[in-house]
């Protein structure tokens, strides 16, 4: 084994350190009553307590806030994808005029800083009566969530051979169902990474549900944030009960996300 080998064989250790220290560190405190978590010298055997989770739980209404994230990510993941598949199917079909202008607006609105986008909606929120409320937190998640969609699946539709789609119509069938007969099955995978990761990003998104919500239209994300003080145990806690849902999630459909992913890098 030469040194080259060495080296990539500390750096991928140095690489597994980094990452998994986090995780280890998040379920180990989750765990731990303060007692022992601010025991000094620290110790790496310790009795699994329930007493932080139990806090999280009882103390922070979280059966209603966990209701307003499911509520709030599931109409606005869904919303952004019904309206942004036939958005990028017809900007990849179709000669639309200001195309580039408008993949430009697109990339802009992703590439802002989510607080610069926040704060003017939140002083017209004010105005009009949308702050605090549910439909207000799912608007702006649409905005946020649109742009991914498109630059996302642009890359799917447009690997769809135009020609295929065509000789379809010559058989007789509408623009409308070669779309859902044809190319929507052949998109699918792609359609499932993008609606994963729009879940993922609404699900743990924190800053705009700080800032846009009082205390009614609450998610648990932003609860938890402006709840919880200076803990080390509640803050992991709270993110492990924040972050199980998508673990699961993810688990449960990791073979599709693979291959949803590969699709584009093996054409």
């Amino acid at each position: 084994m030469n040194i080259r080998n060495y080296i990539y064989i500390v750096l991928l250790f140095i690489s597994l350190v980094f990452f998994i220290y986090p995780v280890y560190l998040i379920f180990s405190l989750a765990f731990q009553s303060d007692a022992s978590i601010f025991n000094y010298p620290p110790k790496f055997i310790f009795s699994p307590s329930l007493e932080n989770l139990m806090f999280v739980i009882g103390s922070y209404k979280f059966t209603n806030y966990l209701m307003n994230s499911l509520i709030v990510t599931a109409c606005s993941v869904t919303s952004s994808v019904i309206i942004g598949l036939p958005s990028t199917y017809v900007m990849s079909r179709y000669d639309v005029r200001w195309k580039q202008a408008i993949f430009s607006a697109i990339l802009l609105i992703r590439f802002l800083p989510i607080v610069a986008i926040t704060i003017p909606i939140y002083l017209i929120y004010v105005q009009i009566g949308l702050y605090d409320t549910l439909l207000g937190l799912i608007l702006v998640y649409i905005l946020l969530n649109l742009p991914f969609v498109v630059l996302l699946m642009h890359g799917y539709v447009t690997d769809v051979p135009k020609d295929l789609e065509e000789s379809y119509e010559i058989d007789g069938l509408s623009k409308l169902s070669v779309f859902f007969k044809v190319t929507l099955p052949l998109i699918s995978k792609g359609l499932l990474v993008t609606t994963l990761f729009c879940l993922i990003f609404t699900w743990n998104e924190f800053a705009v549900a700080l800032l846009l919500t009082g205390k009614d239209a609450r998610t648990l994300t932003g609860q938890i944030a402006s709840s919880i003080g200076f803990n080390p145990g509640l803050f992991c806690a709270s993110g492990l009960i924040v972050a199980l849902p998508m673990i699961v999630f993810g688990l449960l459909i990791r073979k599709y996300l693979i291959r949803g992913l590969s699709l584009n890098l093996v054409k």
